[in-house]
């Protein structure tokens, strides 16, 4: 796979510079110079620049801002919290083996026992950005226990299913390092939690 995106990439910069080359020498045969003759030659290295290009740096850009502002994770109850909030019911709960997993409009949910349930969903951002949205949610009262939000750029990083996905230097994986996720490593240690509240079947 990788000596395919070499040898694309490698096409791609022949053609670019083929072009840019084309757009030259036509300007030169029609005698113009000065700064009409290298509009010319921009406008040639730019039809074919732009096509592969033009996204790239809006897409960072937008990538990061909603990094900076919507990302991250929230917790508004620990799972000792609730429980002091609801005393006795976590006696009463009883953990689902195994977990049932439920689909919805965008995404799905896994009832961890017969109070709480994770939810993860999937939206879409401009310039094809996705949110990555989990939640944690008291299913009785519909409260919001935490919530943890990531963004990546849509691309499929393995298989190449649009021409997005060629655009591999566009690609954003996740708001955190990809290596070392601290805060989706807390969700799943809250999630744990009041998964164990529940007794086992």
């Amino acid at each position: 796979m990788s000596l395919v995106i070499l040898a694309l990439v490698l096409l791609y910069l022949a053609v670019l510079v083929g072009g840019t080359v084309v757009a030259y020498q036509w300007a030169k045969r029609r005698g113009w110079s000065g700064r009409k003759h290298w509009s010319a030659t921009a406008a040639g290295f730019l039809a074919i620049f732009l096509p592969m290009f033009w996204d790239w740096l809006p897409t960072v850009w937008l990538h990061s801002y909603y990094c900076d502002k919507y990302s991250g994770l929230t917790v508004y109850k620990t799972a000792e919290q609730w429980k002091k909030e609801n005393p006795g019911v976590a006696e009463s709960l009883v953990r689902q083996t195994p977990p049932l997993q439920v689909k919805q409009a965008d995404g799905f949910y896994i009832q961890l026992n017969q109070r709480f349930r994770w939810e993860i969903s999937n939206s879409e951002k401009p310039l094809w950005l996705d949110e990555h949205e989990e939640r944690l949610v008291d299913g009785k009262t519909g409260e919001i226990l935490a919530r943890y939000v990531d963004f990546n750029t849509g691309q499929h990083g393995s298989r190449v299913e649009h021409f997005r996905d060629v655009k591999a230097w566009m690609g954003r994986e996740s708001c955190e390092p990809v290596e070392n996720r601290v805060l989706r490593k807390k969700f799943g240690v809250l999630v744990q939690q009041f998964e164990n509240l529940a007794r086992e079947q």
